[in-house]
């Protein structure tokens, strides 16, 4: 005999897969960040590099101008900081 009413969904996973320390410094967390932007453009590059010519790349050919920027932005943002715990001023 065939099951009419289907099971419930089972419960979603309340343990996160990824967290941040409330400890972390911004210079950390700022090299985190930089560092996981930078696979993502690597990511990204490689896959439009290894499907060039498909159609679709522009969207992430654009996601990955947007991620190199940040990319950037950050590591500028962290040499700055840097810069200023060596005792050298911001502007």
């Amino acid at each position: 005999m065939k099951k009419i009413v289907p099971d419930p969904p089972r419960p979603l996973i309340s343990t996160p897969y990824f967290t941040i320390h409330s400890d972390i410094s911004p210079p950390d967390a700022i090299a985190h960040a930089g560092q996981l932007l930078r696979v993502v453009v690597e990511t990204l590059d490689d896959h439009c590099r290894d499907h060039a010519g498909e159609p679709g790349l522009n969207l992430l050919a654009n996601a990955n101008h947007a991620a190199y920027s940040a990319y950037v932005l950050i590591q500028h943002a962290k040499r700055r900081l840097d810069d200023a715990q060596d005792g050298e001023s911001l502007t």
